[in-house]
């Protein structure tokens, strides 16, 4: 692992920031390539788009990071200044980045679901790349286990993996979930999109699909992970709980446009 990609002096460089910030210009630059297929959009439309749902990602992961680290926040041990690049939780910010996109196609008057399917392509292409930023720093780590694939963290000031777990080998979870983003971008992209693009699937498949497969995704990702969780209810954390409620959310969504389309 390499939590630090560049150290000069008082000068450091996190490899964490620098594949995070690499994910997000990654979705950027190709749902910029997507302007002229996107419906009634323009580049200022693009770019109000991209900034309002970029500061509603962020302050929606942050809230229920917040939420869900309550009682670490009241005691002290999480300093929400301090730490602020730290601690976003995706579930949050992707409720976050919705609620800001339901107000900026309103002030654009642009189509929420038809955009929002571009968006379905992009986020998964973007997620694969910041997630190894987790790897590379050591957060969101994995289980000990005796699996080949192992990894191994720690070993240096910077890492955020406990020192009790250095050198053990881990469930690599950072990569499982690197991979599963991956997989659901290239099926978004080569499969759904172009369906809804030619008029054979309807707006808002590619992103109500892709939230479904990221949530199914995270759900069995989460039973690997080794790292503080929040709380648990019925044996399931709480980002196993949101990804079961994405997954009936969109189901209900999917349902409910059937039904529609039967009685159009």
């Amino acid at each position: 692992m390499y939590p630090v990609l560049i150290h000069i002096g008082p000068f450091t460089l996190a490899t964490y920031g620098v594949l995070v910030a690499a994910g997000y210009l990654s979705g950027i630059l190709w749902l910029k390539s997507q302007i002229a297929r996107m419906p009634a959009m323009d580049e200022d439309k693009f770019w109000t788009l991209v900034y309002s749902l970029f500061f509603g990602a962020i302050a929606g992961g942050k809230i229920l990071f917040i939420l869900v680290s309550l009682p670490d926040v009241l005691a002290g041990r999480i300093h929400l200044i301090r730490d602020f690049r730290y601690g976003f939780v995706f579930f949050g910010g992707l409720l976050g980045s919705m609620i800001a996109g339901v107000w900026a196609v309103r002030k654009l008057n642009i189509p929420y679901l038809g955009t929002a399917d571009y968006f379905g392509v992009a986020l998964p292409l973007g997620h694969s790349i910041g997630r190894l930023g987790c790897l590379a720093s050591g957060c969101c780590y994995g289980k000990p286990t005796s699996l080949p694939w192992a990894v191994k963290l720690g070993g240096s000031p910077f890492s955020t993996t406990p020192e009790d777990l250095w050198g053990v080998p881990l469930h690599p979870t950072q990569v499982y979930e690197s991979l599963a983003n991956l997989a659901i971008f290239l099926a978004m992209w080569k499969l759904l999109l172009p369906r809804v693009q030619r008029g054979r699937l309807a707006p808002g498949t590619v992103f109500l699909s892709y939230v479904t497969l990221y949530s199914c995704a995270r759900f069995v990702i989460e039973f690997f992970r080794g790292d503080d969780r929040g709380w648990q209810a019925g044996g399931l954390w709480v980002s196993q709980w949101v990804a079961i409620a994405c997954v009936l959310g969109c189901a209900a969504a999917i349902a409910a446009r059937a039904r529609r389309a039967r009685t159009a």
